[in-house]
């Protein structure tokens, strides 16, 4: 599943809300969406704490961020091949015409995501999609070896992988239990990686590390968490 493939396959999913506070000395407010819950968690501890809407009230916030987690996005080369300039890619995806497209650039990369608004859209101050934070960060490393990049949040799977800083692959899938595991499988026989010496690098704590080294060999905690991924991204 090369960068022209993912736009084509779309995974339809849950959403969730995350509520992290910034370590600006702002009251900044970074929330990362889902469809009707909010979870705080510890800049120390990163454990997850279920909120209600309330939080939104209980401090004047400098700014809130709100990060989109949903599957309604396009992946795509800022510079169309001509084969794909005149379709219109959006209808791939089944997008509600009422939704608000936003579009996002990552070094020669696009990314259009999709999402409808409502008082807590009309109330952030910046609406980005996770794919466009994560790819931020990881782009920046120039390895010259190809490296994967895992993140999963409740039952969610993130999968990015990137050679000299240049994307291979970004996708986001729903699993259950362990079969998260036949996703990282399945990209590893595309792409022909050596599961003794591909290194795969884990954005949180909450996969089941031994569990992983079953299949694979070299599984790392990246240096740092998509926590504090997200609050540098927001400064």
């Amino acid at each position: 599943m090369a960068l022209e493939q993912v736009l084509l396959l779309p995974v339809i999913g849950n959403k969730f809300f995350y509520l992290t506070l910034s370590t600006s000395k702002k009251l900044v407010l970074n929330l990362i969406k889902s469809k009707d819950s909010f979870y705080s968690f510890s800049s120390k501890s990163f454990k997850l704490k279920k909120e209600n809407t309330s939080v939104l009230s209980k401090k004047n916030w400098d700014k809130i961020n709100l990060i989109d987690t949903n599957n309604d996005f396009l992946l795509l080369p800022s510079k169309l091949p001509d084969f794909l300039k005149n379709i219109d890619i959006d209808k791939t995806i089944g997008i509600n015409s009422k939704s608000i497209k936003k579009v996002e650039k990552v070094n020669n990369i696009g990314l259009s995501f999709f999402y409808s608004e409502n008082s807590l859209t009309k109330k952030a101050n910046n609406i980005n999609h996770i794919g466009k934070i994560i790819l931020n960060e990881l782009l920046k490393n120039k390895l010259k070896s190809k490296e994967l990049y895992v993140l999963t949040i409740h039952n969610k799977i993130f999968i990015c992988l990137v050679e000299n800083n240049k994307l291979l692959f970004y996708n986001q899938f729903e699993f259950k239990g362990l079969n998260y595991i036949k996703y990282i499988i399945l990209l590893f026989d595309e792409y022909k990686l050596d599961r003794n010496k591909t290194t795969i690098n884990l954005l949180n704590e909450s996969l089941n590390e031994e569990e992983l080294k079953k299949f694979f060999s070299n599984i790392y905690l990246y240096k740092k968490s998509i926590f504090e991924i997200i609050d540098e991204y927001y400064g």
